[in-house]
C-alpha cells in the first residue's frame, strides 16, 4: 500500500511503504500507518493512493509522467501513456536523412517470424536429414511443422487486418482455467498460441 502526503491540496510526497514522517514540524513513527484510522491520517494530510489508470503494453507505452488528483478520501494516481502507432512512420531529420520508425504492426509481424523460427528450430535437423540422407520426416512431425507455418500465417493475417489500436487486444489469446484445472484458451485471438509438437502433445 502507498500513501500521499498532501498540503494545500497538493501532493508533496508519495510514500511507497510505511515509514517515519515529519509533517508541519511534528515527527510521526511508521506505526501510525497501521494503528491510525484513515480519518486520523487524513487529519495530518496523509491519504491512501489509488491507481486509476493502468498501462496495457499491448496498446500503449508509458510517457514517464504521473499526475495526482486529491479526492475526499484518497489520492488518484494517473500514469501518463500514449497509444502505439500502428503503421510505420517516415520522417526526415534536420540533416535531411530519412528516418523510418517501425509501427506496432511491423514489430508484431517480426515477432511472429521470430517465434515461428524458434518453434521449428528444434526439429530442423529432421528436414535437413531428409534432404541430405533421404530419411523421411515422421508424419506427426511433418504435420506439426506445417501447422506452425499455418498458425504463423493466421497470426500475420490477423495483424495486417488491424486498423485501430482498440483492435489490438483482440489479437491475443486469453487463457482461463478449465473445470479440471488445466489452462485453456477462452478467446478467438491468435497471439501467441502455437500448436504443441508431438513430444509435448
Amino acid at each position: 500500500m502507498s500513501w500521499a502526503i498532501v498540503k494545500n491540496d497538493q501532493v508533496i510526497e508519495i510514500l511507497n511503504s510505511a515509514k517515519a514522517v515529519t509533517i508541519n514540524g511534528t515527527q510521526y513513527p511508521s506505526s501510525i500507518f497501521s494503528a491510525w484510522s484513515k480519518a486520523d491520517l487524513k487529519n495530518i494530510g496523509i491519504y491512501p493512493t489509488q491507481i486509476t489508470s493502468t498501462i496495457d503494453s499491448k496498446t500503449h507505452r508509458a510517457t514517464g509522467g504521473v499526475t495526482y488528483t486529491v479526492n475526499t478520501d484518497h489520492v488518484a494516481v494517473h500514469y501518463g501513456k500514449v497509444a502505439h502507432v500502428l503503421e510505420n512512420v517516415s520522417s526526415t531529420d534536420e540533416d535531411g536523412n530519412s528516418i523510418l520508425t517501425e509501427g506496432l504492426k511491423t514489430r508484431l509481424l517480426a515477432e511472429v517470424d521470430n517465434q515461428a523460427y524458434g518453434q521449428l528450430q528444434s526439429s530442423d535437423w529432421m528436414a535437413v536429414r531428409q534432404v541430405e540422407a533421404g530419411v523421411t520426416i515422421a508424419d506427426d512431425w511433418k504435420t506439426w511443422r506445417a501447422s506452425i507455418r499455418t498458425q504463423a500465417k493466421a497470426m500475420k493475417t490477423a495483424i495486417n487486418a488491424v486498423t485501430t489500436i482498440t483492435d489490438v487486444p483482440g489479437l491475443y489469446v486469453v487463457y482461463g482455467s478449465a473445470s479440471d484445472g488445466t489452462m485453456t484458451s477462452v478467446s478467438s485471438g491468435h497471439l501467441w498460441h502455437w500448436p504443441k509438437n508431438p513430444d509435448e502433445a
